[in-house]
């Protein structure tokens, strides 16, 4: 990252209708909460590309909803490998989502902005994100809350690392 220009934080899952949409669409609102939009750029992206160009899931939208989130109009898109060289920090929900995103950088080279997102996390037990797709509302719900704590402490380190 060069001081002029914003620091990247990619938010990663399976499909990129569920969890990582859900991430970014939290963790943008946060950052605009703190008027920090041209320090701080997010997006979002899945492992697999099967739902490329597809909105967030319906249930997923609803759970955002009801926690005080609007949907901006994300669409679904897959992980491209110069994501690695573009972001400064992604953000997996899950084991397999980093061991994905580590496969995909051969040489290491990247290996020290692949982080978990429940390395931010403090107020759940929770060592990944769980994918709610197959789940009922209430699993929805709370990756909402899980995102919302994990998002709130990934923007405190930022602030610290940035000096704002």
């Amino acid at each position: 990252m060069n001081a002029s220009e914003p620091y990247r934080v990619l938010f990663v899952c399976l499909g990129n209708i569920c969890r990582s949409p859900a991430a970014e669409i939290i963790f943008k609102k946060m950052v605009k909460e703190q008027g920090l939009e041209s320090l701080i750029e997010s997006d979002s992206a899945g492992m697999i590309g099967y739902h490329r160009g597809c909105p967030p899931d319906a249930r997923m939208l609803a759970a955002l909803e009801k926690y005080g989130y609007a949907d901006p109009g994300i669409k679904s898109r897959p992980v491209r490998k110069d994501d690695l060289e573009q972001f400064d920090l992604i953000v997996g929900m899950d084991r397999e989502n980093l061991r994905a995103l580590k496969q995909l950088d051969k040489n290491g080279q990247w290996e020290g902005k692949i982080v978990p997102m429940c390395f931010f996390t403090t107020r759940f037990l929770d060592e990944e994100v769980p994918d709610p797709y197959y789940g009922g509302q209430e699993g929805f719900e709370h990756v909402v809350e899980l995102l919302e704590d994990g998002c709130f402490h990934l923007l405190k380190e930022l602030e610290k690392r940035l000096n704002v």
